[in-house]
Protein backbone atom coordinates (compact mmCIF):
# COMPACT_ATOMS: atom_id res chain seq x y z
CA UNK A 1 0.00 0.00 0.00
CA UNK A 2 1.33 3.42 -0.96
CA UNK A 3 1.92 6.08 1.66
CA UNK A 4 0.32 9.54 1.20
CA UNK A 5 3.67 10.83 -0.08
CA UNK A 6 3.90 7.99 -2.59
CA UNK A 7 0.34 8.59 -3.74
CA UNK A 8 1.13 12.25 -4.28
CA UNK A 9 4.18 11.24 -6.28
CA UNK A 10 2.01 8.96 -8.43
CA UNK A 11 -0.31 11.86 -9.24
CA UNK A 12 2.62 14.08 -10.14
CA UNK A 13 4.18 11.35 -12.28
CA UNK A 14 0.93 10.75 -14.15
CA UNK A 15 0.46 14.44 -14.85
CA UNK A 16 4.05 14.73 -16.08
CA UNK A 17 3.65 11.68 -18.31
CA UNK A 18 0.49 13.12 -19.84
CA UNK A 19 2.22 16.41 -20.56
CA UNK A 20 5.19 14.69 -22.18
CA UNK A 21 2.91 12.54 -24.34
CA UNK A 22 0.88 15.55 -25.44
CA UNK A 23 4.05 17.36 -26.45
CA UNK A 24 5.40 14.37 -28.38
CA UNK A 25 2.33 12.67 -29.90
CA UNK A 26 -1.11 13.11 -28.31
CA UNK A 27 -2.29 9.90 -30.01
CA UNK A 28 0.79 7.82 -29.20
CA UNK A 29 1.73 6.03 -25.99
CA UNK A 30 2.74 7.78 -22.80
CA UNK A 31 6.46 8.39 -22.48
CA UNK A 32 8.93 9.46 -19.84
CA UNK A 33 10.39 8.14 -16.62
CA UNK A 34 7.12 8.38 -14.71
CA UNK A 35 5.34 6.06 -17.10
CA UNK A 36 8.25 3.65 -17.16
CA UNK A 37 8.18 3.43 -13.37
CA UNK A 38 4.48 2.53 -13.42
CA UNK A 39 5.05 -0.03 -16.16
CA UNK A 40 7.78 -1.60 -14.03
CA UNK A 41 5.40 -1.83 -11.08
CA UNK A 42 2.70 -3.27 -13.31
CA UNK A 43 5.10 -5.92 -14.62
CA UNK A 44 6.03 -6.95 -11.07
CA UNK A 45 2.37 -7.24 -10.08
CA UNK A 46 1.61 -9.28 -13.19
CA UNK A 47 4.41 -11.71 -12.33
CA UNK A 48 2.89 -12.12 -8.88
CA UNK A 49 -0.52 -12.86 -10.39
CA UNK A 50 0.95 -15.29 -12.89
CA UNK A 51 2.26 -17.38 -10.03
CA UNK A 52 -1.28 -18.00 -8.79
CA UNK A 53 -3.34 -20.89 -10.16
CA UNK A 54 -6.73 -20.10 -8.61
CA UNK A 55 -8.84 -17.67 -10.65
CA UNK A 56 -10.72 -16.72 -7.50
CA UNK A 57 -7.49 -15.98 -5.69
CA UNK A 58 -6.22 -13.90 -8.61
CA UNK A 59 -9.36 -11.73 -8.45
CA UNK A 60 -8.88 -11.24 -4.72
CA UNK A 61 -5.24 -10.23 -5.21
CA UNK A 62 -6.19 -7.78 -7.95
CA UNK A 63 -8.57 -6.13 -5.47
CA UNK A 64 -5.62 -5.80 -3.08
CA UNK A 65 -3.24 -4.45 -5.76
CA UNK A 66 -5.54 -1.86 -7.33
CA UNK A 67 -5.48 0.74 -4.50
CA UNK A 68 -1.80 1.37 -5.30
CA UNK A 69 -2.96 2.61 -8.72
CA UNK A 70 -5.86 4.80 -7.52
CA UNK A 71 -3.96 8.07 -7.81
CA UNK A 72 -2.54 7.22 -11.21
CA UNK A 73 -6.06 6.39 -12.39
CA UNK A 74 -7.61 9.52 -10.88
CA UNK A 75 -5.04 11.82 -12.45
CA UNK A 76 -5.41 10.14 -15.85
CA UNK A 77 -9.18 10.59 -15.78
CA UNK A 78 -8.83 14.20 -14.59
CA UNK A 79 -6.13 15.50 -16.92
CA UNK A 80 -5.47 12.79 -19.47
CA UNK A 81 -5.10 13.77 -23.11
CA UNK A 82 -5.97 10.38 -24.58
CA UNK A 83 -2.47 8.96 -25.02
CA UNK A 84 -2.19 5.18 -24.91
CA UNK A 85 -1.70 4.05 -21.33
CA UNK A 86 -1.15 0.34 -20.72
CA UNK A 87 -1.26 0.87 -16.97
CA UNK A 88 -4.69 2.48 -17.10
CA UNK A 89 -6.23 0.00 -19.53
CA UNK A 90 -4.88 -2.94 -17.53
CA UNK A 91 -6.39 -1.46 -14.38
CA UNK A 92 -9.76 -1.36 -16.14
CA UNK A 93 -9.68 -5.12 -16.70
CA UNK A 94 -8.37 -5.78 -13.20
CA UNK A 95 -11.16 -3.67 -11.74
CA UNK A 96 -13.76 -5.75 -13.58
CA UNK A 97 -12.14 -8.98 -12.38
CA UNK A 98 -12.02 -7.66 -8.81
CA UNK A 99 -15.70 -6.62 -8.87
CA UNK A 100 -14.93 -2.90 -8.75
CA UNK A 101 -17.46 -2.21 -11.48
CA UNK A 102 -17.97 1.50 -10.84
CA UNK A 103 -14.21 2.09 -11.04
CA UNK A 104 -13.97 -0.10 -14.14
CA UNK A 105 -16.74 1.80 -15.91
CA UNK A 106 -15.21 5.14 -14.98
CA UNK A 107 -11.98 4.02 -16.63
CA UNK A 108 -13.89 2.49 -19.55
CA UNK A 109 -15.59 5.81 -20.27
CA UNK A 110 -12.15 7.41 -20.73
CA UNK A 111 -10.66 4.46 -22.59
CA UNK A 112 -13.54 4.21 -25.06
CA UNK A 113 -13.82 7.95 -25.58
CA UNK A 114 -10.13 8.22 -26.50
CA UNK A 115 -9.84 4.98 -28.42
CA UNK A 116 -7.31 3.36 -26.11
CA UNK A 117 -6.47 -0.29 -26.66
CA UNK A 118 -5.83 -3.13 -24.23
CA UNK A 119 -2.40 -4.71 -23.90
CA UNK A 120 -1.87 -7.61 -26.30
CA UNK A 121 -2.31 -10.33 -23.67
CA UNK A 122 -6.02 -9.57 -23.32
CA UNK A 123 -6.80 -10.29 -27.01
CA UNK A 124 -10.03 -8.26 -26.90
CA UNK A 125 -11.13 -4.70 -27.44
CA UNK A 126 -12.05 -2.62 -24.38
CA UNK A 127 -15.74 -2.61 -25.39
CA UNK A 128 -15.89 -6.39 -25.67
CA UNK A 129 -14.11 -6.78 -22.34
CA UNK A 130 -16.67 -4.55 -20.62
CA UNK A 131 -19.66 -6.22 -22.28
CA UNK A 132 -18.51 -9.78 -21.78
CA UNK A 133 -17.02 -9.62 -18.31
CA UNK A 134 -19.80 -7.68 -16.57
CA UNK A 135 -22.58 -9.80 -18.03
CA UNK A 136 -20.70 -13.00 -17.23
CA UNK A 137 -20.12 -11.90 -13.65
CA UNK A 138 -23.85 -11.35 -13.13
CA UNK A 139 -25.15 -14.41 -14.98
CA UNK A 140 -22.73 -16.76 -13.20
CA UNK A 141 -23.65 -15.50 -9.74
CA UNK A 142 -20.27 -13.89 -9.09
CA UNK A 143 -21.73 -10.41 -8.74
CA UNK A 144 -20.39 -8.73 -5.60
CA UNK A 145 -19.64 -5.07 -6.40
CA UNK A 146 -16.81 -3.30 -4.60
CA UNK A 147 -16.40 0.46 -4.32
CA UNK A 148 -13.40 2.72 -3.86
CA UNK A 149 -13.17 3.49 -0.15
CA UNK A 150 -10.92 3.25 2.86
CA UNK A 151 -9.90 0.74 5.48
CA UNK A 152 -10.63 1.38 9.14
CA UNK A 153 -7.24 3.07 9.49
CA UNK A 154 -7.89 5.40 6.56
CA UNK A 155 -5.93 3.66 3.82
CA UNK A 156 -7.41 3.51 0.30
CA UNK A 157 -9.06 0.19 -0.47
CA UNK A 158 -11.85 -1.52 -2.34
CA UNK A 159 -14.74 -2.15 0.04
CA UNK A 160 -17.97 -4.13 -0.15
CA UNK A 161 -20.19 -1.48 1.37
CA UNK A 162 -22.63 0.05 0.68
CA UNK A 163 -23.74 -2.78 -1.65
CA UNK A 164 -23.30 -5.60 0.84
CA UNK A 165 -25.38 -3.82 3.48
CA UNK A 166 -28.13 -2.65 1.11
CA UNK A 167 -31.60 -4.17 0.87
CA UNK A 168 -32.34 -6.63 -1.97
CA UNK A 169 -34.28 -3.92 -3.81
CA UNK A 170 -31.37 -1.49 -3.49
CA UNK A 171 -28.92 -4.14 -4.66
CA UNK A 172 -31.04 -4.81 -7.74
CA UNK A 173 -31.20 -1.08 -8.47
CA UNK A 174 -27.40 -0.83 -8.21
CA UNK A 175 -26.97 -3.84 -10.46
CA UNK A 176 -29.36 -2.46 -13.07
CA UNK A 177 -27.58 0.91 -13.03
CA UNK A 178 -24.15 -0.67 -13.56
CA UNK A 179 -25.28 -3.00 -16.34
CA UNK A 180 -27.17 -0.22 -18.12
CA UNK A 181 -24.11 2.01 -17.92
CA UNK A 182 -22.04 -0.74 -19.51
CA UNK A 183 -24.57 -0.93 -22.32
CA UNK A 184 -24.64 2.83 -22.83
CA UNK A 185 -20.84 3.17 -22.85
CA UNK A 186 -20.38 0.41 -25.41
CA UNK A 187 -23.23 1.39 -27.74
CA UNK A 188 -21.76 2.12 -31.15
CA UNK A 189 -18.62 0.07 -30.49
CA UNK A 190 -18.10 -3.14 -32.42
CA UNK A 191 -18.71 -6.33 -30.46
CA UNK A 192 -19.88 -9.88 -31.24
CA UNK A 193 -23.66 -10.25 -31.27
CA UNK A 194 -23.41 -13.13 -28.81
CA UNK A 195 -21.59 -10.96 -26.28
CA UNK A 196 -24.03 -8.08 -26.61
CA UNK A 197 -26.98 -10.49 -26.36
CA UNK A 198 -25.55 -11.74 -23.07
CA UNK A 199 -25.47 -8.19 -21.71
CA UNK A 200 -29.11 -7.61 -22.69
CA UNK A 201 -29.99 -10.91 -21.02
CA UNK A 202 -28.19 -9.85 -17.84
CA UNK A 203 -30.08 -6.53 -17.79
CA UNK A 204 -33.40 -8.35 -18.27
CA UNK A 205 -32.61 -10.89 -15.55
CA UNK A 206 -31.65 -8.12 -13.15
CA UNK A 207 -35.03 -6.48 -13.81
CA UNK A 208 -36.73 -9.81 -13.09
CA UNK A 209 -34.65 -10.40 -9.98
CA UNK A 210 -33.16 -13.66 -11.24
CA UNK A 211 -29.69 -14.92 -12.15
CA UNK A 212 -29.93 -18.44 -13.54
CA UNK A 213 -32.08 -19.37 -16.55
CA UNK A 214 -33.88 -22.08 -14.58
CA UNK A 215 -35.08 -19.66 -11.91
CA UNK A 216 -38.78 -18.75 -11.98
CA UNK A 217 -39.32 -15.45 -10.15
CA UNK A 218 -42.72 -14.24 -8.97
CA UNK A 219 -43.70 -12.02 -11.89
CA UNK A 220 -46.87 -10.93 -10.10
CA UNK A 221 -44.70 -9.04 -7.61
CA UNK A 222 -43.01 -6.94 -10.31
CA UNK A 223 -44.09 -3.47 -11.36
CA UNK A 224 -45.23 -2.83 -14.95
CA UNK A 225 -42.08 -0.75 -15.46
CA UNK A 226 -39.75 -3.61 -14.52
CA UNK A 227 -41.71 -6.03 -16.69
CA UNK A 228 -41.39 -3.63 -19.62
CA UNK A 229 -37.61 -3.34 -19.13
CA UNK A 230 -37.26 -7.11 -18.92
CA UNK A 231 -39.41 -7.67 -22.00
CA UNK A 232 -37.47 -5.12 -24.06
CA UNK A 233 -34.04 -6.56 -23.27
CA UNK A 234 -35.12 -10.20 -23.54
CA UNK A 235 -36.44 -9.56 -27.03
CA UNK A 236 -33.25 -7.73 -27.98
CA UNK A 237 -31.15 -10.63 -26.69
CA UNK A 238 -33.16 -13.05 -28.83
CA UNK A 239 -32.79 -10.83 -31.89
CA UNK A 240 -29.02 -10.78 -31.49
CA UNK A 241 -28.60 -14.48 -30.70
CA UNK A 242 -31.30 -17.09 -31.20
CA UNK A 243 -29.52 -19.42 -28.78
CA UNK A 244 -29.36 -16.87 -25.94
CA UNK A 245 -31.73 -19.01 -23.85
CA UNK A 246 -34.44 -16.42 -23.27
CA UNK A 247 -37.44 -17.81 -25.21
CA UNK A 248 -39.19 -19.25 -22.15
CA UNK A 249 -38.56 -16.02 -20.26
CA UNK A 250 -40.15 -14.03 -23.08
CA UNK A 251 -43.24 -16.27 -23.04
CA UNK A 252 -43.70 -15.90 -19.27
CA UNK A 253 -43.10 -12.16 -19.24
CA UNK A 254 -45.41 -11.61 -22.23
CA UNK A 255 -48.23 -13.56 -20.55
CA UNK A 256 -47.82 -11.60 -17.34
CA UNK A 257 -47.70 -8.28 -19.17
CA UNK A 258 -50.87 -9.17 -21.10
CA UNK A 259 -52.66 -10.18 -17.89
CA UNK A 260 -51.58 -6.95 -16.22
CA UNK A 261 -52.80 -4.94 -19.20
CA UNK A 262 -56.16 -6.70 -19.14
CA UNK A 263 -56.47 -6.03 -15.41
CA UNK A 264 -55.64 -2.36 -15.91
CA UNK A 265 -58.22 -2.03 -18.69
CA UNK A 266 -60.89 -3.77 -16.60
CA UNK A 267 -60.23 -1.45 -13.66
CA UNK A 268 -60.39 1.60 -15.93
CA UNK A 269 -63.68 0.37 -17.41
CA UNK A 270 -65.10 -0.17 -13.94
CA UNK A 271 -64.13 3.34 -12.86
CA UNK A 272 -65.70 4.81 -16.00
CA UNK A 273 -68.95 2.93 -15.35
CA UNK A 274 -69.02 4.13 -11.76
CA UNK A 275 -68.71 7.74 -12.91
CA UNK A 276 -71.80 7.36 -15.12
CA UNK A 277 -74.01 6.36 -12.18
CA UNK A 278 -76.18 9.10 -10.42
CA UNK A 279 -74.69 10.63 -7.33
CA UNK A 280 -77.43 9.28 -5.06
CA UNK A 281 -79.93 6.47 -5.27
CA UNK A 282 -83.47 7.27 -6.49
CA UNK A 283 -85.94 8.06 -3.72
CA UNK A 284 -88.80 5.53 -3.28
CA UNK A 285 -92.22 6.62 -4.57
CA UNK A 286 -94.74 7.93 -2.02
CA UNK A 287 -97.39 5.39 -0.98
CA UNK A 288 -100.81 5.69 -2.65
CA UNK A 289 -103.42 7.65 -0.69
CA UNK A 290 -105.99 5.56 1.24
CA UNK A 291 -109.53 5.59 -0.09
CA UNK A 292 -110.67 6.43 3.43
CA UNK A 293 -109.62 9.79 4.79
CA UNK A 294 -108.53 9.86 8.40
CA UNK A 295 -109.71 13.46 8.64
CA UNK A 296 -113.26 12.67 7.42
CA UNK A 297 -114.24 9.26 8.67
CA UNK A 298 -117.00 7.45 6.85
CA UNK A 299 -120.53 7.70 8.29
CA UNK A 300 -121.52 4.74 10.43
CA UNK A 301 -123.87 2.27 8.69
CA UNK A 302 -127.54 3.04 9.14
CA UNK A 303 -129.75 0.33 10.64
CA UNK A 304 -131.82 -1.51 8.13
CA UNK A 305 -135.64 -0.97 8.21
CA UNK A 306 -137.54 -4.25 8.19
CA UNK A 307 -139.82 -4.81 5.19
CA UNK A 308 -143.52 -4.67 5.73
CA UNK A 309 -145.94 -7.07 4.04
CA UNK A 310 -149.07 -5.88 2.14
CA UNK A 311 -151.84 -4.45 4.32
CA UNK A 312 -154.70 -6.83 5.23
CA UNK A 313 -158.18 -5.67 4.14
CA UNK A 314 -160.77 -5.42 6.85
CA UNK A 315 -164.11 -7.17 6.37
CA UNK A 316 -166.93 -4.79 5.95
Amino acid sequence: MLSPAQRHRARVLQEKAQQQAAAADPHGELTGDAYQLMLAKLAADRRHLKGLQSITRKCEVKAQLLPAYFDWIAEALRSGTGAQDRVLSTCMVWAIDAGAYTLALDIAAYVLAHGLTLPDQFERTPAVAVIDELSTAYLTGKWAPLEVGQTDDGKPALVGTPYSSASPAEQLATTARLLMRALELTTGHDAPDQARAKLHKAIAYAALGKVQTAEDPDLAALSPERLAVAQEHLQRALQLASDSGVKKDIERVTRRAAALQAQTEAEAKGQASAQLQPDSAAKPAAPAASSTSTEHPADPPRPRTPKRGPAKSRGH
